[in-house]
């Protein structure tokens, strides 16, 4: 049995300690921060407030001993198809798995002129809704929280329209395709504000898969499609909705899955609404990893942070933490969780590292 009042009290002690990388790193007086989380079952298959709580409150004990400078955080998670289910798209939940959603178009013209809907209408909205209303019942605003794991508005139309017809559309029915997906990143930035709001003074940002501290602005948005999507497709789509959503929010922190560095370099012109990338550097993170020198030419000068996932083995974490280094570049590395003791000296060899390069 977990004494919640006692992981309370540990976690406002961890809080008060790590303070100074996070202003020394706001200030660019020590332009890099080191991530280290274990592994949690947050993203699985909790379906209701308590098991959603009990999952999180013990990955954050787990947290408390690992060697690091980000804060762990309660995530109301469900599922990538928050927004999908926004437009009556049902979830399913099978056991022992995260839940999933069907498509619910098979051809472009079913989205022509498709009705924006109602956040509130949303089953899944609401569990979000009522789960971060637990969390705050449970421990009120002693242990930050984060919106949900927000998928950008292209993820978001490929869940609800033939992943084929989607790519096809921007091709071919550019002008149709904007609309489905700006009406969709509405939806988004509705919903945000909204569970900020009832967050209220436990919100941290930037959010789901990114390093969290005190002050640190931006929302995290996952588009796994900048990895698979053309540069042009990108930049005509993709990269403006998220900039939108930056613009509305005070910052917007990209993720993409895989490897996207043929589209990093006009992330640059997102500046100031983009304020973070996540990318993959290494295959314990994802089977196709971005390569750590091009993630570094693309993104050097830009004032973008980026968080690097990067192997959990010391001597192949350091030299691709090498292979990142430039005088320009604000890094935020995170190895691949193995255990305490590794943690503890992959932390201290990045330290070594990093505060001898800068």
């Amino acid at each position: 049995m977990l004494d919640l009042s006692k992981i309370v009290d540990n976690y406002i002690k961890l809080r008060t300690d790590r303070q100074s990388a996070p202003k020394k790193f706001l200030n660019d007086e020590r332009p890099y921060m080191i991530f280290q989380t274990p592994d949690g079952d947050i993203w699985g298959d909790n379906r209701t407030p308590e098991q959603c709580f009990n999952a999180n409150i013990k990955y954050i004990e787990a947290s408390l001993t690992v060697a690091s400078d980000h804060l762990p955080v309660l995530e109301p998670w469900f599922g990538t198809g928050v927004y999908a289910n926004m437009y009556g798209s049902k979830y399913v939940w099978r056991d022992g798995e995260a839940p999933a959603t069907h498509y619910m178009f098979s051809n472009i013209d079913e989205v022509k002129n498709l009705k924006k809907p109602n956040w509130n209408d949303s089953e899944i909205a609401h569990l979000i809704l009522d789960t971060i209303r637990y969390f705050k019942s449970k421990t009120g605003d002693a242990i930050p929280i984060i919106c949900t794991d927000t998928q950008s508005a292209s993820d978001t139309a490929t869940l609800l329209l033939d992943a084929s017809e989607v790519f096809i559309g921007c091709l071919l029915e550019p002008e149709i395709m904007y609309q489905f997906m700006n009406d969709i990143n509405q939806c988004v930035i509705e919903f945000t504000q909204v569970q900020s709001e009832l967050i209220g003074n436990a919100l941290l940002k930037p959010g789901h898969i990114m390093l969290c501290q005190d002050n640190f602005s931006g929302y995290s948005i996952s588009d796994d499609n900048l990895a698979v999507g053309s540069p042009s497709v990108n930049r005509q789509f993709n990269l403006p909705l998220n900039e939108h959503i930056g613009q509305a929010l005070g910052g917007v922190a990209i993720h993409s899955c895989g490897n996207w560095t043929h589209t990093m370099p006009f992330i640059k012109e997102l500046v100031p609404s983009c304020v973070s990338i996540d990318c993959a550097i290494d295959e314990s993170w994802d089977p196709n990893p971005n390569t750590p020198s091009e993630v570094r030419d693309a993104m050097a000068g830009s004032g973008i942070a980026i968080h690097a996932r990067l192997s959990g083995k010391t001597d192949v974490m350091l030299e691709q933490a090498k292979d990142l280094l430039h005088p320009d570049l604000k890094l935020i590395i995170h190895p691949n969780y193995i255990d305490d003791y590794t943690a503890a000296k992959n932390y201290e060899a990045l330290e070594h590292l990093l505060s001898g390069y800068y």
